[in-house]
Order: C-alpha cells, then structure tokens, then sequence
C-alpha cells in the first residue's frame, strides 16, 4: 500500500480543495467498491468511489478518511470484466450500493455505462478509526489450509480471522501462549465459533491487518445466545447490554423515594386529572407504558376533546445528573427477542415512571379537540398542554381494544380490570368513540397528502420455550386498535411540534424530519413501472400519489404485489427520518427544512415516548421551559456567572445552575448520537430477526413453503444466472441462484449448497434446464424425478410463485432461496393461493436505443420514515 499523508499535507490539502474528507462505506453486494460522502454534502450529492483494496489503502467500512479524485469516469486499467462502477439504482440509504439497468440476455453486447458522473479517488490517509477501531465479530481459520482439514499445526505463524461481515478485511491472528492456550493450539479450529476482534496494526507493507481477541467467545453461531451478542457488537450497541452503574442505581433509589415523599406537594403544582377516566392500549407484554388517553365528548359543538397523557420521565431525569447521562450515552431502549435493552432503570422505566393502572402518576399531557364529523384539528381553541397528574383506571391490549371496535364480547373473567368507579360499558364507549373520529383523521390524512406503508414483522413465540428457540411466528398485527392510538400519538407530536417550532425558543427545539425520496432513484422505479411494466398511473411525485398508486396496486392486482411494490418504494430512494435541532448557525448554509414527506407534516417531533426515546426527553424539557415562560437553557447561579459559559460547562460543573433544557450545542450533538443509535437499533433488531428466523428453520426439522415475487431477472457469465425473490409473508427479499439438476453440475450438489438438512424429511428438486425469454421473461424447465414427464414454468418481472425456504449451514446463520418443482408434493398447495394474474406478472416493454441488463434492491431492510 502506499504510505499515508502526514497531517501537515492533509491540513494543506483539504484547505487547498485538492483532498476530501468523509466517511467511507464498502457495498455489502460488491466488496470490492467502497463508496465515500464528503463531509457536509447533502444526500442527492454523487458519492467518490474507491475502486478495490489499494486505492482503500487500508480503509475498513465506517473509517473517516481522507480522500485525493483521481479521474472521473471508468478506470485506465478497467476491463469488461470489471465492475460497473455506477450506482444510480433504486435503494435505501443505508448499507448497499445497486446497478439498476435493464434486464441482461445471452449473447448482449457489452454494458455502456453513464461515466461522466463517476468520480472515482484513492485514500491517501485515515483521519478516525471508526471502523477499524470497532470490535469486530470473526470465526478463525488455519491461516494454511494444508488439507482442508481445519488444523492449525504447531510451525504454523498465524491464525486467519474472517469478519462475518464480508465488508470488512480478514485480519491475522498471531499465534503465541495466549492463543494457543484459549484455542487450545495445535489442533483444529471449529469454524462456526464466534470470536470479538479487533485491529492493533495495519502497516503498507502488509495485505491483512493484525488482530487481537477483545473478550471473550460469543459462543456458537445459530445458538440464541451468540447471535443475540454477535448482533449487538455488529451494531456498536454491546455497550448497552451491561448493568446499570451502581452510582445510577443509587441515585434512582433516591430519586424513587423522594417522588413518593414528595408527591402530594407536587399535585398541588399541577392539573390533577386524576379522578378523569383515563385508560392505556399497549401491547400485551408491554412493561414500560408511556402514554394514556382519554376522550370526553363534546356533543353540543359536535366536537370531542382527547387528552394523550405522557408520563413525565423529564421531571425526575434531571441534567447533569449520572442517570440522565447515561441516557443521553444509551438514547434509546433496544428491543431483542423476549428481553429489552432499556434506556432508563427498571426503578424508573417500569416502576416510577410506567403509567401502570390504579396507580397515580405524574405525566405531561397534551389536550387537543377534533370535529366528530370531519376529524379535523380544531384551532379554536387550540391544542395545548399542561404538567398533570393522572390515574390510568383501566390497562388494555390491542387484542382486547380490537375486540371492543369488532363488537365481540369479552368474557367478565377475561376483561379489564376498571377502577376509579367506572364500568366496562364506558371505557368500550370511549373506545368505539375514538374509532369512529380517528378513522376520519386517518382518511383525512392520508386523502390530505401522506403515505403509510404496509410493514411485514414476524413476532417469534419463545415465552414456553425453555431454550428460547421459537415455538412459532405470527405477523404483526396493525389493526383498527394500533391505528387508533396511531392516530392519536401522531396528533400529540404533531401538536407539540407545531407549538416549538413557532415559539421563542425554537432554536433549542428538537424536530424529526423526513426528506423527499432521492429524485434519481425515484424516477428509475416511475420509468420501471410506466415504460417496461405498462402501469402508467404510477406516480412517485409526493407521498400522497405514491400511497394512491400503491393502492391502486393492491386494489388491481392483489395483496401480494400490493406488498412486493410497497417495498420496492421503500427502497427506491427513500431517506431516513433524522432528529434535528431547529434553526441556523453562522457556519450553516441554510436552515434544515422541517417538513416530514411521509407524514406531509410541516413540524413533527417524538413526545409520547421518553421512557425509551431520549429526544422525547429532550423535547418535554424545552416544552415545559416554554409554558414556564423560561426562555434560556439555564438560570444563574449563586455564582453569577453569565449564560455565555453554558455552550462550554458541564453540566454537573455548577450544581448551583437550575438547567431547564440543552444549549443549542449540546443539542445538536446529542440529536446526531440519537440519529446513530436509532439507526443501530433498528439494524440490530433487523439482524436479530433474520438470524432468529433462520434458527426458528433449523428447528422446525422441515422447510418453509411459501408465495415469492419475482423483483428482477438477472443472467450473467461470471456471478451466474438468477432470480431476485421478495417473500411478501415474510417481508424478506432473496436472490435464487439457478442451478439445474445435471448431476455433474458440482454446484448442484448439496453440501456444495451448504442446506442445514438435520432431521428433515424433504427433497430438494431443481430444474432441468432454462432459457431467457427477450430481457424480461425466463422459461424454466422442470423434470418429474422418474424423467417420465416435462412442465414448463414461465415466469416474468413480478410473477408471482411457490418458493420454498432452506436454512443453510453457514456462517453467519442465513437461508437458501429455491423456486419449487411443479412436480413437488408442496408446489399445488402454495400455488392455490395465487391468482392467475399474480402468476403471469408483467412483460417487459423494450425501448431499441437503451442497453442494460438487472435490477437489483438494498436487502438490508427498509429506512425509518416515522
């Protein structure tokens, strides 16, 4: 590798504009291009590409680099071999980087790409070790493999560690007493153990980096357990799955006993709601409920009043304090599978906090009228808010709720409990009430210009599981009962935002906001679905006409391409919802816009959740500070020091400073660690889901047969012909390699597949040969197993057939994806469930001067629009 710059020619160079900063990101479908968003550039901005391992020079996924262009367009020494370097196509924002040209066939001419965006540059030097600096997750291998045998033999140097994130480098393991003494060295290595490492060095003059162990065996991969830690570490959150400090504990314990001794004084300050009929709709295994409702309705102005009470975690969570900075540390709670991660201590999340029934509690509620007949927001009055005290006097579930909007009745042993001397009768009518008026607010905002989009979740059941191995799955429900309370947090937020954003200390007012689709990527999924699909209606010009033509799909050709399209929007240029904090500095070109595109909100936030959401704390604290007429982060102190030292103190420097709310600065870095730990969450989540998945497939000692719909045909020479697949049951996207049933085809045979076949009962039939039909169709061949007879499968872009799912046996844990024989027992029983035209799909409509072969999706789940 070449050396890298010392930091006088960097300092020179970024000054000059001849050297770039930003982050680099290596695509997860093509390690070897790596991609690199200066720092400051806005999203529709062209990234650098950083093409193979020596212009990375020695760059790891999430660095801070330094970068110098070198030319723009394809290389010098590029061949047709070569990979295209565009990256123009539908996806996320997140981890990987598509090609999306049309549908390539045998015999083609060469690829010509758009090369006059490219622009392509070298590392020249590493400015933060962010990811070469992170623990990261490996199995160990022979570092020579002499026979393949797994053996690590006693002249042997080093031991070879291979991420199982495939964008990242294998790294060397040195062998001396301390590695061999915990591999137990010589001997053979299980390849299927995970090990945390991390990079020591990296010097020119080496290929792979040098590791070290950092802790302990995760365990072996496919086993709860390690999957669950391989998750966390993956996504930099292993960090939250430790004990709270004994400081913070002991803090929470006075901060427990002095709300209870203090509680009657505190009421007196407040609205005391708490003889109101307020009731909560949570889920059923729900621990930490932070939001309650209630509805009076106002019949003489034809109008009902709702009240979202939000438990008030900003009145004990105090800044400066060791249990608010280990929440702004952890800024949200992680969800895992039968266990959270939470942001605050039980003593406060569960307990103090939780709106828990019959229980009086101090919130922060927000109150807002709607027109019964309309479901508009009333301005006059106008929502406002208030520091309360309530008393939930009934805790219901969205199974039970549900039930209540579907007239079905609940047994008397099975309901509620309802106290405050209200009846069961009542809390139904506030109910159905709060159904009839939120049903018109959703229709009115979704008519009015929003999107919603459909979100498949499997919820794995492990609670009588004793080795927490599922016991089965459900989707997730989002019924009438979610759609209600929905409704009404969106409102609440929506309500609070408003009232910061257009108040004298908005410049310290926490917003969320949702930017436009990535218009490129926008457009290729319009042209896609108008020109070589033949939907012309479809629209991706604003959320409310991408949520119509979504609609118009469903409608005109059922739930599974409603489904399949759905996602495909998702990704095609969808953005995250980020945090931000309002207003302008000096330094800034221009004022975030605060509009939500998903919402078609002018001003959101996040208010109705801050036991698991830091931001939500952070809003509470500037709204309660505005209501009390308090309009600077902090009032002086004994000490009389000036409100000029608050952008530098700490927080716990002067314990004699009543602090309200962050300055300006320390809001805006907190809000950029609540972006990354949100987007870890939901990565981790997405990990765990997958990987729980596939252990749920291992154990079920049989495979998964279900519908797939075929995103896009993909035929080449070198990476081999196939299918990309979304299974819309599962939410899950996969690419069926073609492999036929020639016996010696080696790549057919199933140990080179790698299938976890343990225990299972089943044959696996493949395809005895298959043929391109023009750039969008495929022709496949299938053969009965005694050779007696023939079917032939047609398949086109969004067809619509039975797949059957394999767990594989490798590391990381993952599935296999295979399109089921006509002339397997499982194939006519998943193929009733299909409408004809849900087979068919649709046929691809060429255009003579374009080129272009597949198209291709981020499989690494879909942005966060709320």
């Amino acid at each position: 590798f070449d050396p890298h710059l010392e930091p006088e020619a960097i300092e020179d160079g970024l000054a000059s504009g001849s050297l770039i900063r930003g982050t680099i990101r290596v695509s997860s479908s093509k390690v070897s291009m790596a991609f690199v968003r200066p720092d400051g550039a806005k999203s529709q901005d062209r990234e650098w590409v950083v093409r193979g391992t020596k212009y990375r020079n020695r760059a790891v996924h999430g660095d801070t680099v330094i970068i110098q262009p070198i030319l723009y367009g394809r290389s010098e020494d590029s061949s047709s071999e070569d990979e295209p370097v565009m990256a123009t196509a539908i996806a996320s924002d997140s981890d990987e980087e598509v090609v999306f040209t049309k549908p390539n066939v045998a015999g083609s001419a060469a690829i010509q790409r758009d090369e006059e965006e490219v622009k392509m540059a070298k590392v020249v030097a590493i400015a933060e070790k962010k990811g070469s600096g992170r623990v990261l997750v490996c199995t160990l291998h022979p570092d020579r493999q002499k026979k393949g045998d797994g053996q690590v033999h006693a002249e042997d140097s080093f031991v070879k560690a291979i991420p199982t994130d495939k964008r990242l480098p294998t790294m060397l393991l040195q062998i001396n007493h301390v590695t061999k003494k915990v591999l137990k060295l010589p001997g053979k290595l299980d390849p299927f153990i995970l090990w945390p490492m991390q990079i020591i060095t990296w010097n020119e003059f080496s290929k792979q980096p040098l590791a070290k162990f950092q802790g302990q065996c995760l365990g072996r991969a496919g086993s709860l357990e390690a999957e669950e830690k391989h998750a966390l570490i993956a996504n930099e959150l292993d960090d939250h799955d430790v004990d709270f400090p004994d400081d913070e504990l002991d803090e929470v314990d006075g901060i427990v006993r002095e709300a209870k001794e203090n509680f009657l004084s505190e009421v007196a300050k407040r609205k005391d709601l708490r003889s109101l009929r307020i009731f909560t709709i949570d889920p059923a295994t729900a621990k930490d409920l932070d939001d309650a409702i209630h509805v009076v309705d106002l019949p003489n102005k034809n109008q009902i009043e709702v009240g979202v009470h939000i438990a008030d975690v900003a009145h004990f969570l105090k800044l400066g304090t060791v249990t608010d900075k280990e929440a702004q540390r952890r800024s949200t709670s992680v969800y895992l599978i039968g266990r959270v991660l939470p942001m605050l201590p039980h003593g406060l999340c569960n307990h103090l906090c939780s709106l828990n029934p019959n229980e009086p509690k101090l919130s922060f509620s927000a109150f807002f009228r709607l027109c019964k007949r309309s479901g508009n927001l009333i301005q006059d009055p106008a929502p406002w808010f208030a520091k309360t005290a309530i008393s939930s006097v009934c805790r219901l579930n969205y199974d039970q709720a549900q039930e209540v909007i579907d007239d079905i009745e609940i047994e008397e042993t099975k309901r509620p409990a309802v106290h405050g001397g209200y009846t069961w009768q009542e809390i139904k009518d506030d109910i159905k009430l709060l159904y009839e008026v939120c049903g018109k607010v959703r229709m009115g905002r979704l008519t009015g210009g929003a999107m919603t989009i459909s979100k498949t979740k499997m919820i794995f059941h492990t609670m009588d599981s004793e080795d927490d191995i599922p016991t089965g799955y459900h989707l997730e429900s989002h019924s009438a009962s979610h759609w209600v309370i929905e409704e009404l947090m969106l409102l609440a937020n929506r309500c609070v935002a408003t009232r910061l954003f257009n108040s004298a200390i908005k410049d310290f007012s926490v917003l969320r906001n949702h930017k436009p689709p990535e218009n490129k990527k926008a457009q290729t999924l319009q042209k896609l679905m108008r020109e070589r699909l033949g939907i012309k209606d479809f629209d991706m010009s604003c959320a409310n006409a991408i949520y119509k033509s979504c609609q118009d799909i469903y409608e005109k050709h059922g739930k599974m391409l409603g489904l399949c399209v759905e996602m495909m929007v998702m990704r095609a240029g969808m953005q995250q919802a980020e945090y931000f904090v309002c207003g302008v500095d000096d330094e800034e070109d221009d004022e975030p816009n605060p509009h939500h595109f998903a919402l078609n909100f002018d001003y959101y936030t996040h208010f109705t959740s801050p036991i698991r959401r830091y931001p939500d704390v952070m809003v509470h604290r500037v709204l309660h500070a505005l209501l009390e007429n308090q309009l600077k982060p902090s009032e002086r102190g004994e000490s009389g020091e000036t409100e000029v030292d608050d952008e530098n103190e700490d927080e716990d420097e002067n314990p004699t400073r009543t602090r309200y709310f962050q300055s300006r600065k320390r809001a805006k870095e907190q809000v950029k660690i609540c972006n990354t730990k949100k987007v870890n969450s939901r990565r981790c989540q997405e990990q765990l889901d997958r990987a729980v998945f596939c252990i749920f497939l291992r154990s079920m000692k049989s495979w998964f047969y279900t519908v797939g719909t075929v995103l896009s045909l993909n035929h080449s020479a070198r990476d081999g012909d196939g299918i990309s697949i979304y299974c819309s049951q599962l939410g899950r996207e996969s690419k069926v390699a073609l492999r036929s049933q020639d016996p010696e085809d080696e790549e057919s045979n199933e140990s080179k597949l790698e299938l976890f076949m343990n225990g299972v009962d089943d044959e696996l039939m493949l395809p005895k040969n298959w043929e391109w039909q023009g750039r969008g169709g495929i022709q496949i061949t299938w053969k009965s197993p005694d050779g007696s007879e023939e079917h032939i499968q047609k398949l086109q872009m969004l067809s619509c057939a039975p797949i059957v799912i394999i767990p594989t046996n490798t590391v990381p844990i993952d599935y296999a994806m295979f399109l089921v024989s006509p002339f397997h027992k499982k194939f006519n029983q998943v193929r009733k469930d299909i409408a004809k035209e849900e087979v068919d799909g649709f046929a691809w409509a060429d255009e003579e001067d374009e080129e272009g072969v597949e198209t291709c999706y981020d499989a690494s789940g879909y942005p966060e629009a709320a």
